[in-house]
């Protein structure tokens, strides 16, 4: 399958370094153009309609994000290339937007195109932007929408609606508060490292839970046992007890 794609970036040597890697590395990838400006990049993919967008996040005349507001039809993937910004990137990757960091490692290219051409057919840009735009500007991770990768496609939910996670092998089980159940193919890892640790705590190797919704806490057994508002009743580890008593303790009323 070839994969159109179009480079966007303001920097001509960038831009060449980049589509010499590609050349040379990814057959399947036809560039089909390139550009250094929103004006530009504009006219190019309303003429070339591509597969896949490398975008700069920073251009002379605007941002990435500007550009993409200037498309209502958005039929291709994009994979954003931005200097490092810790807001941003939280908001990609809970998004499931792919970005590189700069400089480029080429190893994180391969990466990130491993994913993006999965994607590339199923047209499911347009919705992983909508939930970006959202957590641009949402402080607050609770705020957030996360971009959820199951077996049928992604499913976007509130991060607040999430009640606790459960670990399967390299599965994650969702649960949220309206009562639906979910299984990612993403592992508990790689939640914890995404979830507000003032918000969700990781009390035992197979169980993340959000702090505001527990019920109670009975301190019976090694670790104990948390009691979710749902009834879900959920183990404690002994080594994770304290950091889930200190979360208990400070949680907000």
């Amino acid at each position: 399958m070839k994969i159109t794609t179009v480079i966007i970036d303001d920097d001509a040597d960038s831009r060449l370094i980049l589509r010499s890697h590609l050349n040379s590395e990814y057959p399947e990838i036809i560039i089909v153009g390139e550009a250094g400006s929103v004006e530009e990049a504009t006219r190019l993919i309303k003429k070339q309609n591509p597969d896949l967008l490398l975008l700069d996040i920073s251009l002379p005349d605007g941002t990435a994000f500007d550009l993409l507001r200037l498309l209502p039809e958005r039929n291709f993937e994009v994979i954003f290339i931005t200097a490092y910004d810790k807001f941003a990137v939280e908001a990609f990757k809970f998004s499931a937007i792919d970005y590189l960091l700069k400089p480029l490692a080429f190893s994180e290219l391969k990466e990130a195109w491993g994913r993006v051409r999965t994607r590339i057919n199923e047209k499911y840009f347009n919705t992983h932007w909508v939930t970006l735009t959202h957590n641009l500007q949402s402080k607050d991770v609770y705020e957030k929408r996360l971009a959820i990768a199951t077996s049928s496609g992604y499913v976007f939910v509130e991060v607040s609606e999430i009640v606790h996670l459960e670990s399967h092998s390299n599965y994650t089980h969702f649960y949220l508060k309206d009562g639906k159940k979910m299984i990612a193919s993403q592992t508990l890892g790689y939640y914890e490292g995404l979830l507000a640790a003032d918000k969700f705590c990781r009390i035992h190797h197979s169980h993340i839970v959000n702090i505001h919704c527990i019920d109670r806490y009975v301190r019976e057994g090694v670790g104990g046992t948390v009691i979710m508002k749902d009834g879900m009743e959920l183990s404690v580890s002994q080594r994770r007890k304290e950091l889930l008593l200190r979360h208990l303790i400070n949680k907000p009323g």
